[in-house]
């Protein structure tokens, strides 16, 4: 249960997911999931969605009550026998916990692949699908001047975005 926590936490953008198995050392719970979110809002629409796959897996609800509409840095679930940490970055720095519980075993946890995106890669085009649809930027800059010198050279009869009445004048 406590990796697939940690895959949901994965798809959901959380990073640096740890998984420490504390069940030598406490008696409380067996396992603790640690992950860095990027907001507080983050942090408490993944509290949420957790607590809903929970109840879904086990038909139990996570026994704390948390605090959803607190501006926290730190946000616990208790799940029994998981307990789920989701830090912002500073607040993981600050509190240390995988330091705290650095001489117990860790499950091994290896978060999917994302693909790369290239920012320069894509721009956004009008085209006949709709206004805003992404094009590469090699074929929409090469078709676009080809389109245009095209309705260019040929005296074309529609309307350019510099001469919104389309007429020629030479």
């Amino acid at each position: 249960m406590a990796l697939q926590l940690a895959e949901r936490l994965d798809q959901k953008q959380a990073v640096d997911i740890r998984i420490l198995d504390v069940s030598g050392p406490l008696v409380i719970a067996d396992y603790f999931v640690v992950a860095t979110v990027q907001s507080t809002r983050q942090a408490q629409s993944l509290a949420k969605e957790l607590d809903v796959a929970h109840k879904a897996a086990r038909g139990r609800r996570k026994r704390n009550g948390g605090n959803e509409g607190a501006d926290t840095s730190w946000v616990l679930l208790d799940f029994n026998d998981i307990v789920v940490h989701l830090f912002l970055p500073d607040a993981r720095d600050y509190y240390g916990l995988e330091s705290l519980w650095a001489d117990v075993p860790r499950l091994d946890f290896t978060p999917t692949a994302r693909p790369q995106t290239d920012a320069g890669s894509e721009i956004r085009q009008p085209t006949l699908d709709g206004f805003g649809a992404f094009q590469p930027l090699d074929e929409a800059s090469s078709e676009g001047d080809a389109a245009a010198d095209d309705d260019h050279a040929s005296g074309g009869g529609a309307a350019s975005l510099d001469d919104p009445a389309g007429s020629d004048e030479a």
